[in-house]
């Protein structure tokens, strides 16, 4: 995701109703693995078996049979033959050989999002049954979150979960705001991080952290020290960060309310190399103030008001009852208190 550098003037929010939510017992989830079979009218409902879903599911992502097994731990024979009732099941041959491996069908294409939403409903179904042992599990929490709240959240969340010897894993990634939502239903992230504006009807969340945004310099720039006026601010040359080719974010927006705007000499996606840059050259940066403090830069407060940076942690609704999520959830929201607390990362710039 990219919150980071995103403005909510700018934010166009998702369909809400893409993906409406499957209840999560046993019978609806068979059900709905037929269902959408049903709707393509290619196969008896009753000669399909199963199991053989996480099988398409495998080669689907994999690209090939090999891959496929070695990620389902089964034999290459085990898979072929799988595929081969997939294929009489649904009277299509679902992949063909390419060059960089195995290409799916228009039918597989199709089938592959109804598949994964399944088979992810069903997985939660099935942990919420058991009670959840972070000692014991290796489950896998995903997070789509933008360099903001990795920074914010990450150092805090590696001491507890080496405290508390946890065998989960926490992964991080980026996805555009636009796919959020089939990785969501997909099963293919548990947690996304963003601004208020993400929200979506079938998506609870709550509140991790605000922040507000500073410029930043390097220690010996000129305007280091000083008054720092808006001719001052416009003056200087700066470094836009965002993950979109295009846009305004919240300097330019609120400089637009006073007829005023700055020329980016350089725009990238991550923060990281801008705070590099900003050491290295005369070139200014705006960025939240937890990030710059982490910094040797010179902090100084931006001469134009600006909205706080509010971020919110969402998860799927109809997850709620999935103890494996709550202890996640409750590690994600404890490392964000822990890490505003710790010293030098937060403050007051001068």
């Amino acid at each position: 995701m990219t919150p980071a550098a995103d403005t909510p003037e700018n934010f166009a929010p998702l369909d809400a109703g893409r993906h409406s939510p499957c209840p999560t017992h046993m019978a609806s989830l068979f059900c709905q693995c037929y269902s959408f079979i049903l709707v393509m009218a290619i196969m008896n409902l009753r000669a399909i078996d199963l199991n053989l879903l996480p099988v398409f599911e495998a080669v689907f992502t994999e690209g090939g049979i090999t891959r496929a097994a070695e990620r389902l731990n089964l034999t290459q024979p085990a898979v072929s033959n799988a595929l081969a009732r997939l294929r009489m099941a649904f009277n299509d041959q679902l992949f063909v050989r390419a060059a960089d491996g195995m290409a799916p069908t228009p039918a597989a294409k199709a089938m592959i999002g109804p598949v994964r939403e399944a088979l992810a409903q069903l997985s939660v179904g099935l942990d919420r049954q058991a009670a959840f042992d972070p000692a014991r599990s290796t489950r896998v929490f995903n997070i789509a979150a933008g360099d903001i709240a990795t920074l914010a959240i990450v150092p805090a969340l590696a001491r507890q979960l080496e405290q508390e010897r946890a065998r989960t894993a926490f992964h991080w990634m980026q996805a555009p705001r636009q796919d959020v939502a089939s990785d969501f239903a997909a099963g293919q992230i548990d947690f996304a991080i963003d601004i208020p504006a993400f929200a979506r009807p079938d998506l609870a969340s709550q509140r991790l952290f605000s922040d507000r945004y500073v410029c930043v310099l390097r220690r010996d720039h000129p305007r280091a020290a000083g008054r720092f006026t808006l001719a001052y601010f416009l003056a200087l040359s700066h470094i836009a960060v965002s993950t979109r080719r295009r846009g305004k974010g919240v300097v330019d927006v609120a400089l637009g309310r006073i007829g005023q705007r700055i020329q980016p000499a350089m725009r990238m996606p991550h923060y990281q190399p801008a705070f590099h840059a900003v050491m290295a050259s005369d070139l200014a940066l705006v960025a939240p103030v937890s990030l710059a403090q982490r910094y040797d830069v010179a902090i100084r407060e931006l001469p134009v008001e600006t909205p706080e940076l509010d971020l919110m942690l969402f998860w799927r609704r109809d997850a709620e009852g999935d103890t494996g999520l709550a202890w996640a959830r409750s590690k994600l929201t404890t490392a964000t208190q822990n890490e505003a607390t710790a010293p030098g990362t937060r403050g007051r710039p001068r």
